[in-house]
């Protein structure tokens, strides 16, 4: 039955949370996915309106005088885009690039196509799973831009990540300090030390991750002050931790282990500002001798780092006249041209597909993964992907929610901005619940959750 939620005509609309055992979807009116259909994704496509038009005349100058007449298309495009949106539209098939070399809109095409023939009608924004047609907006929107000529290249959200990480830079410079002191003293420290250390920069990685401008003005966007200094008072808020396992693996090598670790990022930015000096921290103390960064191949979800924004990150930490900061940057470009370190791009995290079909949809990218002794996935939507964006009951094991996506040790890095959230002892979720009926949209709690059964040394599956 078609309900209309204002002007929009929504079928089986319900004023309820999400069910246990179903994927996120925007029927659900208590949900995080109808919030963000109905008003966040039209404000976030307001905002490239605002921003193209504002800056026409500084986009021309870079891009050439064409971009001019782009910009208006652009803008056409954005208006209807939103407008299919709020309207809960039929999704539509993406345009093909012609003599493109990867372009994957032909896949989306094809599951589009398996979607309409399986449900008997074309989804529409409202009533189909809600992470499908959320990347699906951000992959519509990357393609309009690489149909152009002048505008193909162009990143709607480039200064967005780039001023979040300029506004952070008091607290960028006090991390900093904090890093290359660990690094200049590396052979001194071991032990209680060594641990306690591994513990604060996972936890505040973890809590960079609270920058996510997709969630503005949800979401403090900006460290303030020195993040160190409020770690402790955050463990409250951490309501599932598995640093601990994270650190058996990592601080227990064995002679054949993997010398890789993976991270699979998120934000640009402070937060992949603490992803660095995570990865510094991991390659001076051993604990891997190789890090493989996996950033996103197209614009992605607002702040979502892609290689372009790697690179600016450390060009503008080099230029600073900040001494410590351009020795943060010296550390990191050694560590790429020695090979140390390097940057992947894979189709597979700007797809709609969840983690537990990568086995079969990409075969080769969960070979790379399973050469890695650890795989750090961070943020929410790597989360949803984890999880196959279904709310599964909240004392469900993490395990368990991969659904056999298990290419080798796992460690979640995320504070909760959706609602699912699994390995909660009982009556958890229950009592936040009480506490705040959104406590699940807002960042202000924090999963560390890991794969642990491969670390432990026991007989059991039980640790």
């Amino acid at each position: 039955m078609s309900i209309r939620s204002g002007s929009i005509e929504i079928n089986n609309l319900q004023d309820i949370r999400t069910p246990f055992g179903v994927r996120l979807s925007g029927i659900y009116m208590r949900s995080f996915a109808y919030v963000t259909l109905k008003d966040r994704l039209p404000v976030i496509l307001t905002k490239v309106i605002d921003t193209l038009s504002r800056n026409k005349e500084e986009i021309a100058q870079r891009f050439g005088q064409n971009a001019s007449e782009e910009i208006k298309q652009m803008v056409g495009f954005i208006s209807q885009l939103k407008n299919e949106i709020v309207t809960n539209k039929a999704l539509k098939i993406i345009p093909i690039i012609e003599n493109e070399s990867d372009n994957d809109a032909i896949v989306w095409n094809q599951y589009l196509e398996e979607k309409t023939e399986k449900e008997g009608a074309v989804p529409t924004w409202f009533n189909t799973e809600w992470l499908y047609c959320e990347c699906y907006m951000y992959r519509a929107l990357a393609q309009q831009f690489r149909l152009m000529n002048a505008l193909r290249t162009y990143d709607p959200f480039e200064q967005q990540k780039r001023d979040v990480f300029i506004q952070s830079l008091d607290s960028i410079k006090l991390v900093t300090k904090h890093i290359l002191d660990i690094v200049d003293r590396a052979k001194l420290i071991e032990g209680a030390e060594k641990k306690q250390e591994f513990f604060k920069l996972i936890k505040l990685n973890l809590w960079g991750n609270r920058c996510d401008l997709s969630l503005k003005p949800i979401s403090n966007n900006t460290a303030c002050g020195n993040p160190l200094n409020y770690l402790e008072n955050l463990n409250d808020y951490i309501i599932d931790d598995d640093t601990d396992f994270a650190w058996q693996l990592l601080n227990k090598q064995k002679p054949n282990d993997s010398n890789i670790i993976d991270i699979v990022l998120d934000n640009a930015g402070y937060e992949f500002f603490t992803d660095l000096c995570l990865a510094i921290f991991f390659i001076n103390f051993g604990f891997a001798q190789k890090i493989r960064f996996y950033v996103k191949h197209y614009p992605w979800f607002v702040s979502d780092i892609n290689t372009h924004d790697f690179h600016w990150t450390l060009q503008h930490m080099k230029t600073s006249a900040d001494t410590k900061l351009q020795r943060i940057a010296k550390l990191s470009y050694d560590y790429l041209e020695n090979n140390t370190w390097t940057i992947e791009e894979e189709s597979y995290w700007t797809t709609f597909y969840d983690f537990a079909e990568m086995k079969e949809k990409d075969k080769a990218l969960y070979a790379k993964l399973s050469d890695a002794k650890l795989v750090i996935f961070k943020g929410d939507l790597n989360y949803r992907k984890l999880l196959g964006d279904i709310n599964w009951d909240y004392t469900t094991s993490f395990k368990e929610s991969l659904r056999g996506f298990l290419p080798t040790n796992i460690l979640s890095l995320r504070t909760i901005k959706s609602d699912l959230c699994v390995g909660l002892p009982s009556g958890k979720a229950e009592m936040l619940f009480e506490k705040d009926e959104n406590w699940m949209f807002t960042g202000e709690y924090a999963v560390i959750q890991a794969t642990t059964e491969s670390i432990c040394n026991c007989s059991t599956t039980v640790c």
